[in-house]
C-alpha cells in the first residue's frame, strides 16, 4: 500500500492520556495548534504523571507512533500512516480533573476540530473485569450520532475502538457501548502466529483484528513504536518494544499500563483507515466498514468459530471478519462507488414475558417476522432480561437463513439484569432483513431463574436489489414466490410490496381472504 499512499493531508485525532509532540518520530507531524487537553483545560496535550508514579503517561504516545509515526526520517519507526497528520486530545489520564463532567468530556473529544480531524483511535473503554456493563453517557452517544453526520463535510468521522482486554476474565466486547456502537469499528488483536491473543475479547459486535502479542509467552513478536522521549520514558532509547503488559487502558480503574493489548491493533485499523481516505477522500464512514469487511482475511484456519455468512465472507466471534489487509482495502478503496443512502428498520418492542429456567440448555427463544427487506450492515438488539446473575445467561440471535450471532456467552459477571441494554451484531452483513428472526436465551449455570421481558430489532443497511420497482425486494420475492420481474404478481390491482408490507394481504391471491371480494376492493 505505500507504494501508493502514506496517510497525506489526513488528520488522525488520537483520544488518549496525551502525546510526546517532542517525540522525534511524532513532532513532524503533529498538530499543536488544533491540540487540545480536556485534562487541564488547555492547549497543550503533552502527557504528566498523572498517577504519581514517578512515570510519565506513555500510552497515547505509543498509539501515535503505531497510526502516524514519521517515515522515511532514518530514525526510529514508520507508522501505519507516517505521513498523516497527529492531533492530541487528552482524555483518559488518571486523576484526570476537568471543567466537565466525565460525559461532556467525552463528548467534546469524540467532536474536538470535527471540521479537521478525519478519524478519532480510541484505545480505551470501560474497565475489562468481567463484571462490567459499561454503558455510554448521553453526551458522548450524541457526540457519536454528530461525527458520523457532519464530520469530514458530511461524509462522516470514523472512530476505531479497543475491542478490550478482558478475555481472560471472560469479558464480552458487546458488554461495551462503545465498542459495540454502529458507529465505531471494534478491533480485535492478533499474536505473531495469526491467532487470537489471550486477552483479546470476543463478540458479534467484533468487525476486524490487527496485530499485537501474547505478553506471557517470552518468545512472541512484540510491537515496536515511540515511547516518552528523554529520560522521562521507559527506556533512553525514546522507543518502547510492546511490551510488559496487556492492560485495556481504564478510566473507571485509574490504571496507566504499559502498552499493548487491542490498544496496540486498533491504532493500525486507523492507519489503514488513513491509507484508503487518501486513496478515495469521498468515502463515508459505512464504505469504510463495507470495504474492511470485504478486504479483511481469515487467518487461524483451524480455529473453531469460523463460519460462512449468508454473503459468502468468513466470520468468526473472536475475529471479526480477520486480518486487515491494507493493500487490499486500498486497492478497492480506489474503485470504490458509495453504497448509498442509510435505510433504516425497527420492529417494534415484542413482549414475551417468558420464565428463562435454571441450568437448562433449551432456554426460551422468541421470534419476529421481519416484513420489510433491507441488506444488512448492523443490527441492533435491545433487550430486557430479569436475571440476579446475569453471567450466567447466553443470548443468541439467528436469521431467516441460519446465521447465528453470539450476542453474549456466559461469563462471571455477577451483576443483575439486562435492562434496555442494546447488544450488536456485524455477522449478518450483506444478509436480508426480510423473515423470521429468533431471540434465544439461555442459563447454563444454576444459580437464580430469570425472565425475558422483551426485546426489539433494529436492522441498518442499504436498498435491497428490486428490479420490477414494486417495494419488495427481489430476496424477498423469491421466498413468497411472487415474480420479481411483475409489480402486481395476480394482478388484482395492487403491488406486491404494498400488500406484504402495508395492506398484509397475500400477493399470488386476488381475495385473499375468500371473502368474494377482491383485495383491491375492500375498504
Amino acid at each position: 500500500a505505500w507504494d501508493n499512499y502514506n496517510g497525506n493531508g489526513i488528520f488522525i485525532g488520537v483520544i488518549d492520556d496525551g502525546v510526546d509532540h517532542q517525540h522525534p518520530d511524532l513532532a513532524p507531524n503533529y498538530i499543536t495548534q488544533n491540540s487540545f487537553d480536556y485534562c487541564g483545560n488547555d492547549t497543550d496535550a503533552a502527557p504528566t504523571d498523572s498517577d504519581g508514579d514517578g512515570v510519565i503517561d506513555s500510552h497515547g504516545t505509543a498509539v501515535s507512533g503505531i497510526a502516524a509515526g514519521k517515515g522515511n526520517n532514518s530514525i526510529g519507526i514508520a507508522g501505519v500512516a507516517y505521513e498523516a497528520n497527529i492531533v492530541g486530545i487528552r482524555l483518559v489520564a488518571a486523576n484526570c480533573t476537568s471543567d466537565y463532567s466525565s460525559d461532556e468530556a467525552e463528548a467534546l473529544a469524540l467532536n474536538h476540530q470535527l471540521d479537521l480531524v478525519d478519524i478519532y483511535t480510541n484505545s480505551w473503554g470501560p474497565n475489562d473485569n468481567g463484571s462490567t456493563l459499561g454503558a455510554m453517557g448521553p453526551l458522548a452517544l450524541a457526540a457519536l450520532e454528530k461525527g458520523i453526520l457532519e464530520g469530514r463535510d458530511g461524509l462522516g468521522s470514523i472512530y476505531t475502538w479497543a475491542n478490550g482486554n478482558g478475555r481472560q476474565n471472560l469479558d464480552q466486547s458487546n458488554k461495551d457501548a462503545y465498542a459495540n456502537s454502529r458507529y465505531t469499528i471494534a478491533v480485535g488483536a492478533l499474536n505473531w502466529k495469526g491467532q487470537q491473543t489471550s486477552f483479546s475479547e470476543a463478540g458479534s459486535n467484533l468487525l476486524v483484528s490487527a496485530p499485537s502479542y501474547n505478553n506471557y509467552e517470552g518468545v512472541d513478536s512484540g510491537i515496536f513504536t515511540s515511547d516518552i522521549s528523554g529520560a522521562e520514558g521507559a527506556n533512553l532509547t525514546d522507543y518502547m518494544f510492546c511490551c510488559e503488559e496487556s492492560s485495556y487502558f481504564s478510566q473507571e480503574s485509574n490504571e496507566v499500563p504499559s502498552m499493548g493489548g487491542t490498544s496496540t491493533a486498533t491504532p493500525m485499523v486507523a492507519g489503514v483507515v488513513a491509507l484508503m481516505l487518501e486513496a478515495n477522500p469521498s468515502l463515508t464512514w459505512r464504505d469504510v466498514q463495507h470495504i474492511l469487511v470485504k478486504t479483511s482475511k481469515k487467518v487461524d484456519h483451524s480455529h473453531p468459530g469460523w463460519f460462512e455468512t449468508y454473503e459468502g465472507h468468513d466470520y468468526n466471534h473472536a475475529y471479526g471478519y480477520g486480518l486487515v489487509d491494507a493493500t487490499a482495502a486500498v486497492n478497492m478503496a480506489e474503485i470504490w462507488e458509495t453504497i448509498g443512502e442509510e435505510l433504516v428498520v425497527n420492529t417494534g418492542e415484542k413482549r414475551v414475558d417468558g420464565n428463562i429456567f435454571d441450568d437448562n440448555d433449551v432456554g426460551i427463544s422468541s421470534t419476529i417476522t421481519v416484513n420489510e427487506s433491507i441488506d444488512i450492515e448492523t443490527i441492533e438488539i435491545l433487550v430486557n432480561i430479569t436475571h440476579l446473575y446475569r453471567g450466567d445467561l447466553n443470548v443468541f440471535l439467528t436469521s431467516p437463513n441460519g446465521v447465528v450471532s453470539e450476542l453474549v456467552r456466559a461469563n462471571n459477571d455477577p451483576g443483575h439484569h439486562y435492562r434496555n441494554w442494546t447488544f450488536t451484531s456485524v455477522a449478518h452483513w450483506g444478509e436480508n432483513s426480510f423473515g423470521d428472526w429468533t431471540l434465544k436465551v439461555n442459563d447454563t449455570d444454576s444459580s437464580y431463574t430469570g425472565d425475558l421481558n422483551t426485546w426489539n430489532l433494529t436492522f441498518y443497511g442499504y436498498s435491497a436489489l428490486d428490479k420490477d420497482n414494486d417495494n419488495l425486494s427481489d430476496y424477498a420475492e423469491n421466498i413468497i414466490g411472487t415474480w420479481p420481474n411483475t409489480p402486481d404478481s395476480d394482478n388484482d390491482g395492487l403491488n406486491d410490496g404494498d400488500e406484504i408490507t402495508v395492506l398484509k394481504t397475500n400477493p399470488l391471491k386476488i381475495d385473499s381472504d375468500e371473502n368474494g371480494i377482491k383485495d383491491n376492493d375492500e375498504d
